[in-house]
């Protein structure tokens, strides 16, 4: 059974989709938080919203893009209207970029990922902080990647849109602290993700190692000697959003099993 350590919280998380935004908002509810779903699509919402309800939980869906500063100023209105206050905000909404080597980005495609998983994020953060430093209290927690620090053959582009929300999470910590709010950064290395297992699969496809050998190769770089599941990260970020995590701020979390193990 998950503890309850989000009871009587209310989160906002975005990027709700078939991978982990959906984990990130059903384990919120089965913590105990009352949930504002966000996405730029209907469907998916909807389920894990229908998911939540059925399991006794509160959630709210709310169709926006974080692209748009008046959508996420609409998302922080109707929560604050469903729920009462704002205690945490998810950040788990980005684009991935193209998978290519630095000198072959399209940079176009760079900036639409920067407008999303960066300064979407920031948005994000500025509609809900009016209702944060009104109640002195607030918990914003951005996720990353450690191929921000790590590097990774042609992940250049996505490495830059989280290397960048990386900085930006300290400075934010450091000037929004004042005002009781908080933001962390967990940083994620391999997960079987859905996306992750498509990238596998298409390898195999293509006459690569297949699908077992690939995961049993990248479990062999782990210190756990496993790949951490999606339901295990999504406990580690929730966790700076509730009380457990009062006085953490500014902080980048390695949630990776042991693949990466900074100074």
């Amino acid at each position: 059974m998950v503890a309850q350590i989000l009871e009587g919280k209310s989160v906002i998380i975005t990027g709700i989709g078939p991978g982990f935004g959906r984990v990130l908002g059903e384990e919120a509810a089965k913590m105990g938080a009352r949930v504002a779903l966000v996405s730029r699509s209907s469907d998916v919402m909807t389920e894990v919203a229908q998911s939540i309800t059925r399991s006794g939980g509160k959630a709210i869906t709310v169709k926006a893009d974080i692209t748009s500063q008046a959508d996420c100023e609409r998302v922080a209105t109707e929560t604050l209207a469903a729920f009462g206050r704002i205690d945490g905000l998810v950040n788990s909404a980005y684009r991935p970029g193209d998978i290519k080597p630095v000198t072959e980005l399209d940079l176009d495609e760079l900036r639409a990922a920067m407008d999303v998983t960066v300064i979407g994020t920031m948005r994000m953060i500025r509609a809900v902080v009016p209702q944060m430093q009104a109640q002195g209290d607030g918990a914003i927690v951005n996720i990353g990647s450690q191929v921000a620090r790590k590097i990774v053959p042609n992940q250049g582009g996505y490495a830059a849109t989280k290397a960048a929300l990386s900085a930006l999470s300290r400075q934010l910590a450091a000037e929004l602290g004042p005002l009781g709010i908080r933001v962390n950064m967990p940083a994620f290395g391999w997960t079987i993700s859905p996306p992750a297992r498509t990238y596998l699969e298409e390898q195999e496809a293509k006459g690569g190692p297949t699908y077992k050998e690939a995961v049993d190769a990248i479990a062999a770089n782990i210190a756990l000697r496993r790949v951490p599941e999606e339901v295990e990260c999504a406990h580690a970020a929730l966790a700076f959003a509730g009380d457990v995590m009062r006085v953490v701020t500014g902080s980048t979390l390695d949630v990776n099993g042991g693949e990466y193990m900074p100074l």
